[in-house]
């Protein structure tokens, strides 16, 4: 009950942001690595979207530039969806990006510019994407050795 009572509390004073609508058109304002953007809906509302079920080269890591380019030749002038699955722990919406019927987290994967997030049981058609860019090493899969993002990361530990 003071568990309850608490997350109620806290809840009046930290409400949780809305998920935006599935139907909105957004505009990409800034492509900050392969797998995460700050888009624009109509009405001027910004958010940070990071890319659902893909997990891109750092920018400072191995192909991290062409995975960045990738996305923003995407995106570019492009009106895009957003289906949208909640929040990160960075309060960064979770999403996957369309443009028409354009699935472009899957994109990004099956062009060898993303790992799939692994964590958790991927979608089966990004499996199947990763697998059809490692076997035609396509991307970063034409490097004998790519080094996951998650093991560069914990390699490369940002300083403040």
């Amino acid at each position: 009950i003071v568990v309850l009572a608490l997350a109620g509390l806290l809840g009046d004073q930290f409400p949780a942001r809305p998920i935006p609508p599935a139907n909105e058109a957004w505009t990409i304002q800034t492509v900050h690595d392969g797998d995460t953007v700050t888009a624009v809906a109509a009405d001027g509302r910004e958010e940070r979207i990071r890319l659902l079920g893909i997990d891109a080269p750092e920018y400072r890591q191995p192909h991290g530039r062409a995975a960045r380019a990738a996305l923003e030749q995407k995106v570019r002038g492009q009106p895009v969806h957003l289906e949208s699955h909640g929040r990160d722990q960075y309060d960064r919406l979770l999403g996957t990006l369309w443009i028409d019927q354009r699935n472009l987290n899957r994109e990004l994967v099956a062009e060898g510019h993303a790992w799939v997030f692994d964590r958790f049981t991927p979608p089966a058609d990004l499996r199947e994407a990763q697998q059809a860019a490692r076997r035609d090493r396509r991307g970063l899969w034409a490097t004998t050795d790519p080094l996951r993002p998650s093991d560069w990361r914990q390699a490369h530990p940002r300083h403040p």
